[in-house]
Protein backbone atom coordinates (compact mmCIF):
# COMPACT_ATOMS: atom_id res chain seq x y z
CA UNK A 1 0.00 0.00 0.00
CA UNK A 2 1.71 3.50 -0.88
CA UNK A 3 1.69 5.93 1.78
CA UNK A 4 -1.49 8.00 -0.07
CA UNK A 5 -3.54 4.76 0.59
CA UNK A 6 -2.27 4.06 4.16
CA UNK A 7 -3.06 7.48 5.41
CA UNK A 8 -6.97 7.12 3.72
CA UNK A 9 -6.83 3.83 5.74
CA UNK A 10 -6.28 5.08 9.13
CA UNK A 11 -8.69 7.92 8.63
CA UNK A 12 -11.06 5.01 7.93
CA UNK A 13 -9.91 3.32 11.15
CA UNK A 14 -10.46 6.32 13.05
CA UNK A 15 -13.83 7.16 11.89
CA UNK A 16 -14.96 3.90 12.23
CA UNK A 17 -14.16 3.78 15.78
CA UNK A 18 -15.40 7.06 16.60
CA UNK A 19 -18.85 5.82 15.62
CA UNK A 20 -18.69 2.74 17.40
CA UNK A 21 -17.18 4.54 20.90
CA UNK A 22 -20.72 6.74 20.18
CA UNK A 23 -22.66 4.06 20.36
CA UNK A 24 -20.78 1.39 22.87
CA UNK A 25 -22.33 0.03 26.02
CA UNK A 26 -20.48 0.44 29.27
CA UNK A 27 -17.19 2.12 30.22
CA UNK A 28 -14.93 -0.47 29.44
CA UNK A 29 -16.22 -0.41 25.45
CA UNK A 30 -16.39 2.63 25.19
CA UNK A 31 -12.85 3.74 26.32
CA UNK A 32 -11.52 0.94 24.12
CA UNK A 33 -13.14 2.75 21.14
CA UNK A 34 -11.85 6.13 21.92
CA UNK A 35 -8.41 4.89 22.82
CA UNK A 36 -8.11 3.18 19.33
CA UNK A 37 -9.83 6.22 17.91
CA UNK A 38 -6.88 8.40 19.40
CA UNK A 39 -4.14 5.87 18.06
CA UNK A 40 -5.36 6.06 14.43
CA UNK A 41 -5.88 10.08 14.87
CA UNK A 42 -1.96 9.98 15.66
CA UNK A 43 -1.45 7.13 12.72
CA UNK A 44 -3.02 9.63 10.20
CA UNK A 45 -0.95 12.51 11.43
CA UNK A 46 2.76 10.58 11.13
CA UNK A 47 0.80 8.81 8.07
CA UNK A 48 0.94 12.74 6.50
CA UNK A 49 4.12 13.37 7.30
CA UNK A 50 5.59 10.40 5.36
CA UNK A 51 3.72 11.02 2.67
CA UNK A 52 4.75 14.80 2.42
CA UNK A 53 8.50 13.64 3.01
CA UNK A 54 8.54 10.84 1.14
CA UNK A 55 6.74 13.16 -1.98
CA UNK A 56 9.56 15.89 -1.31
CA UNK A 57 12.37 13.06 -1.19
CA UNK A 58 13.67 14.02 2.40
CA UNK A 59 15.69 12.37 5.17
CA UNK A 60 13.23 9.93 6.38
CA UNK A 61 12.48 10.30 10.19
CA UNK A 62 11.62 9.06 13.35
CA UNK A 63 10.80 11.42 15.54
CA UNK A 64 8.11 13.98 14.28
CA UNK A 65 9.40 16.57 16.09
CA UNK A 66 13.03 16.39 15.16
CA UNK A 67 11.37 16.49 11.57
CA UNK A 68 9.52 19.62 12.15
CA UNK A 69 12.66 21.01 13.60
CA UNK A 70 14.04 20.69 10.43
CA UNK A 71 15.47 23.78 8.88
CA UNK A 72 14.16 24.48 5.18
CA UNK A 73 11.19 22.41 5.17
CA UNK A 74 8.54 22.65 2.64
CA UNK A 75 5.55 24.69 3.20
CA UNK A 76 3.12 21.92 4.19
CA UNK A 77 5.51 20.59 6.95
CA UNK A 78 6.53 24.30 8.00
CA UNK A 79 2.71 24.69 8.63
CA UNK A 80 2.42 21.42 10.65
CA UNK A 81 4.99 22.80 12.77
CA UNK A 82 4.02 25.62 13.44
CA UNK A 83 0.29 24.23 14.46
CA UNK A 84 2.04 22.02 16.25
CA UNK A 85 3.78 23.94 18.46
CA UNK A 86 0.75 26.16 19.45
CA UNK A 87 -0.49 24.85 22.51
CA UNK A 88 -4.09 25.37 22.14
CA UNK A 89 -4.02 24.22 18.27
CA UNK A 90 -6.08 20.48 17.88
CA UNK A 91 -2.41 18.83 16.84
CA UNK A 92 -0.52 20.10 19.57
CA UNK A 93 -3.84 18.40 22.09
CA UNK A 94 -3.61 14.95 20.40
CA UNK A 95 -0.18 14.60 20.41
CA UNK A 96 -0.56 15.49 24.33
CA UNK A 97 -3.71 13.31 24.42
CA UNK A 98 -1.88 10.63 22.70
CA UNK A 99 1.37 10.40 25.03
CA UNK A 100 -0.77 10.80 28.16
CA UNK A 101 -2.93 8.14 27.07
CA UNK A 102 0.33 5.48 26.25
CA UNK A 103 1.12 6.77 29.94
CA UNK A 104 -1.69 6.80 31.59
CA UNK A 105 -4.83 5.92 29.55
CA UNK A 106 -6.97 8.52 28.74
CA UNK A 107 -9.26 8.17 32.01
CA UNK A 108 -6.96 9.66 34.49
CA UNK A 109 -8.49 12.18 36.17
CA UNK A 110 -5.16 12.99 38.27
CA UNK A 111 -3.45 14.39 35.04
CA UNK A 112 -3.65 18.45 35.40
CA UNK A 113 -2.33 19.03 31.84
CA UNK A 114 -5.29 21.23 30.64
CA UNK A 115 -6.87 18.42 28.82
CA UNK A 116 -10.32 17.20 28.57
CA UNK A 117 -10.51 14.79 30.96
CA UNK A 118 -13.94 13.23 31.52
CA UNK A 119 -14.45 10.46 29.61
CA UNK A 120 -17.79 11.72 27.73
CA UNK A 121 -15.96 14.51 26.16
CA UNK A 122 -13.42 12.14 24.52
CA UNK A 123 -15.68 11.52 21.19
CA UNK A 124 -16.73 15.17 20.55
CA UNK A 125 -13.19 16.33 21.01
CA UNK A 126 -12.15 13.28 18.87
CA UNK A 127 -14.23 14.33 15.98
CA UNK A 128 -13.20 17.54 16.18
CA UNK A 129 -9.58 16.65 15.48
CA UNK A 130 -10.77 13.64 12.71
CA UNK A 131 -12.04 16.76 10.46
CA UNK A 132 -9.09 18.78 11.09
CA UNK A 133 -7.10 16.36 9.73
CA UNK A 134 -9.46 15.53 7.34
CA UNK A 135 -9.23 19.11 5.69
CA UNK A 136 -5.62 19.06 6.55
CA UNK A 137 -4.72 15.96 4.32
CA UNK A 138 -7.21 17.29 1.64
CA UNK A 139 -5.76 20.94 1.36
CA UNK A 140 -2.11 20.08 1.75
CA UNK A 141 -2.00 17.02 -1.30
CA UNK A 142 -3.72 19.15 -3.25
CA UNK A 143 -0.56 21.97 -2.83
CA UNK A 144 1.66 19.24 -3.34
CA UNK A 145 0.43 18.13 -6.35
CA UNK A 146 0.35 21.33 -7.71
CA UNK A 147 4.28 21.80 -7.42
Amino acid sequence: MNRTGRTNQVIYFARLNLQQANEADGLQNKQMFEETVLHHLYGAVMSLTGELVQQYNLEPFTDLGELLAREGLPSELYELSLIKSESTSWLYNLLKQHQRMIFSGLVDNNVNSGLITTQSDYCALFANYLNEIENLVQRMRVHYQEN
